[in-house]
């Protein structure tokens, strides 16, 4: 188990590069990672048959991959991977830009899950650059964040891209974060005020922020308003608060080495320096002045 002060590069997957790059938007530690909340919500859970896809709408789809390869171009750089997919309904292409290390991830009978916005080109309606995830068979290792289809096939977290990372890659990252935190994470919330607030523990609102559960309501998540989210705003005001209160105390305890007195000799002095007689209530609001 890791604990949370526990430097980013050494997280499986991230290394000094990538700790670099999060440290640029000062995130240091496992908990400086996890407190970086996602700024928006996909609901990419409900998967649809290809037979009822329709251009401009994005989509889920599970199926089977059929044939895959790179095909060749007029320009000598740019390559395109193509892969055609079908399920019980039908068959669809999609089609993958300037990324020939596909060639090494998929291969004919693999079953895979596509996320992305459906476009009706020369050759057919296709999905341009989808997210993806290949569905492990029986008997085939489990082994990294993918095990548990971390970007399509639910509902994902979208996070601010910071570097070269990208959303997929810091949701790949913040996996592997959770699955390596202590289940019992100290709180800094007393659970006497959790109770009261009726607010749940830390640990499974950091998991449900980041990966919610099936089912939680999408226009909930995205107006941050699910009990998860709604604990963890609270604690960021309570420590807020509990700060203050401290440095309060701690002003409050402190002696100054010479106490100021105001006298009547000082009163007077101050009343002949203003050009105007005060009123009731001027006089009132100067007593608070001078008893603070």
């Amino acid at each position: 188990m890791l604990p949370l002060d526990t430097p980013l590069q050494f997280l499986k997957g991230v290394g000094p590069r990538r700790a670099a790059d999060l440290q640029k938007v000062g995130l240091a530690t496992v908990e400086d990672l996890l407190y970086r909340f996602p700024i928006r919500y996909e609901d990419r859970g409900a998967f649809q048959t290809i037979a009822t896809l329709r251009p401009g709408a994005s989509a889920s789809v599970a199926g089977e991959v059929v044939s895959c390869g790179l095909r060749p171009t007029r320009r000598p750089r740019f390559k395109i991977f193509e892969m055609l997919v079908r399920d019980r309904t039908g068959s669809l292409r999609a089609v993958f830009f300037n990324q020939p290390f596909l060639s090494d991830v998929f291969h004919p009978h693999q079953r895979v899950i596509l996320f992305g916005r459906l476009e009706l080109t020369s050759h057919g309606l296709q999905l341009q650059n989808p997210q993806y995830e290949i569905v492990k068979g029986e008997g085939e290792a489990h082994e990294g964040p993918d095990d548990d289809t971390l970007h399509t096939g639910r509902i994902v977290p979208i996070y601010e891209k910071t570097g070269t990372l990208t959303t997929k890659m810091q949701r790949a990252i913040v996996h592997q974060a959770l699955a390596q935190i202590p289940g019992d994470l100290p709180d800094p919330v007393p659970a006497e005020v959790l109770g009261r607030q009726q607010l749940i523990a830390r640990r499974p609102a950091l998991a449900e922020v980041h990966f919610p559960s099936a089912g939680t309501p999408i226009e909930a998540l995205n107006a941050f308003r699910t009990p998860a989210q709604r604990r963890l705003i609270f604690e960021e005001f309570f420590l807020f608060q509990t700060g203050l209160l401290l440095r309060r105390r701690a002003a409050d305890a402190e002696r100054k080495p010479r106490a100021v007195v105001v006298t009547d000799a000082i009163r007077e002095s101050a009343r002949t320096v203003l050009p105007f007689r005060l009123t009731g209530d001027q006089k009132k609001v100067v007593a608070e002045i001078i008893a603070d």
